[in-house]
């Protein structure tokens, strides 16, 4: 994945296999973050539009099922960061149904991406180091690019993948 150094891609995976030990309380903490951060971001669950409150977040369980599905593709792009190719078909479907399905704007993955970062922050301190932040801004600049592409039709100049 193009921008990605080989330090990058072994501080991303060192640190994915911690957090991906415990996917589904992670990726309930991002979904919450990402709702109590960004509550517009709300209108686009129909489960959750009546959800006013962190307690109720905690309790539903249509949180942990998303917050895995999120943990679930992100640990396949981290699985498959040396073949963009792959990571371009893990990506265009997901693309395909937000998009086109639940309308759900681009910038919005923008939020997820700051949303994960902030999370591994909080709850990780100094082990998530000025280094490892930086390479997963990196990869998640990456998907964003490809993501505001394939919003803007323009996909097909990233399937060769990032220089």
């Amino acid at each position: 994945m193009g921008i990605l150094t080989q330090d990058d891609k072994q501080n991303i995976r060192d640190f994915w296999a911690k957090v991906f030990e415990n996917a589904e309380d992670n990726g309930k903490s991002i979904i919450i973050r990402l709702f109590i951060d960004h509550p517009e971001t709300m209108k686009y669950f129909k489960h959750f539009k009546n959800v006013t409150s962190r307690v109720e977040l905690e309790k539903n369980a249509r949180v942990k099922v998303h917050g895995r599905r999120v943990m679930n593709a992100l640990n396949q792009i981290v699985e498959n960061m040396d073949d963009w190719g792959v990571v371009v078909g893990i990506l265009t479907p997901l693309a395909e149904k937000h998009k086109e399905v639940h309308k759900v704007g681009v910038l919005n993955f923008k939020l997820l991406f700051e949303t994960i970062i902030n999370v591994y922050k909080d709850a990780l301190g100094a082990s998530f180091t000025a280094s490892i932040c930086e390479s997963w801004r990196k990869v998640f600049k990456l998907l964003f690019d490809f993501l505001e592409a394939f919003y803007t039709n323009t996909s097909e100049s990233c399937k060769t993948g990032p220089v």
